[in-house]
């Protein structure tokens, strides 16, 4: 099979130059992943508006989940991504950590989130009712686990799109978690 490489942006269709201009015109580039994703005149406008949809949860949350997602799958461009974007909505760099390893102490709402994603997507949607009865005892309602799933779809999305065509990195590198500090089975999994 040849390769797919990334799209000069001179040759991305009509259908999404619009894009372009949009990107430019908001953060000064468009990301690599969305460059590749626009060798469909279908594949990114479905995306982007999915990504785009409105959801209960906040932008902190959201976050919470991309980073959770990426670890999980072991997307580096996707944790690269997602941890500059975690850092402009306010986390430090230890509790980016913290979230990548499948955790959050800082923010006992937040851990229940985020050991839930980690929990459903390492087990596939198997043995969660731990993690989902501490998520539903944090506050959260079905609206917002139906809305994490939601999530981490999109989030599968774009992590298998980065890993299965090689997308370069074209955000700070994420630092390498220490091997010892990788995602750990929490309570209630076996």
């Amino acid at each position: 099979m040849a390769p797919i490489s990334l799209p000069d942006i001179t040759a991305i269709s009509e259908v999404n130059r619009n894009y372009i201009t949009y990107f430019n015109r908001k953060i000064g580039h468009v990301p690599n992943l969305y460059r590749f994703m626009m060798h469909s005149d279908h594949a990114f406008n479905t995306y982007y508006a999915f990504h785009s949809r409105e959801t209960s949860l906040s932008l902190r949350e959201l976050e919470a989940v991309s980073l959770v997602v990426a670890q999980v799958n072991r997307s580096l461009y996707c944790l690269s991504a997602h941890t500059m974007i975690a850092r402009l909505n306010g986390f430090s760099d230890e509790e980016i950590r913290q979230m990548r390893k499948g955790t959050a102490g800082f923010d006992p709402r937040l851990d229940a989130l985020v050991k839930l994603v980690k929990s459903f997507a390492g087990n596939k949607g198997k043995n969660i009712a731990y993690q989902l009865n501490n998520f539903f005892s944090a506050g959260y309602t079905r609206e917002h686990f139906i809305d994490v799933l939601q999530a981490m779809g999109e989030n599968f999305i774009s992590n298998l799109t980065a890993k299965t065509l090689n997308v370069p990195i074209d955000f700070p590198l994420a630092p390498e978690l220490p091997t010892d500090e990788n995602i750990s089975q929490l309570p209630g999994e076996d």
